[in-house]
């Protein structure tokens, strides 16, 4: 799933120290978690229907990474939560509705000095990265459509 591989893909930034993997599954979690080494990785419970522990997870990171669908019911508590705890938010959101409460707290995060960044996944997100990719490839491209 991408929420996995985009952890896998972070830990190879020398510059991240640690992943925390937060799930309900704690067994699931804390599988990847030792994936990624003694060192960066480690999993931990979190029920995501509870704003408040969402808060607790999050407080004292440096960025949340969002990828818990589905994303009508998840997106918006968990970029509340990203922001009551002072920290940056970046997630995977596709759900046009989602994404927009997001980009909503945008303003909210800024005066606060964060981010909040959401549709970085595959559609949007990817996808949009690819179409520009192969635009710049082409000698005169004339269109793009993304389905």
């Amino acid at each position: 799933d991408m929420g996995s591989e985009a952890v896998k893909e972070l830990v190879k930034f020398p510059e991240v120290e640690r992943i925390t993997i937060a799930d309900l599954n704690t067994a699931a979690a804390e599988k990847l978690g030792s994936s990624l080494g003694q060192e960066k990785g480690m999993g931990q419970k979190v029920d995501s229907t509870c704003p408040q522990d969402l808060v607790n997870v999050l407080k004292g990171r440096t960025v949340a990474a969002g990828a818990l669908g589905p994303f009508y019911r998840f997106e918006k508590p968990i970029g509340e939560a990203a922001l009551a705890a002072g920290v940056d938010y970046v997630s995977i959101c596709d759900d046009h509705d989602a994404a927009s409460a997001v980009i909503q707290m945008g303003r909210t995060a800024r005066d606060k000095g964060r981010k909040a960044l959401t549709g970085m996944g595959w559609t949007p997100g990817l996808s949009n990265i690819l179409a520009r990719k192969g635009y710049h490839a082409l000698e005169r491209p004339e269109s793009i459509r993304i389905y």
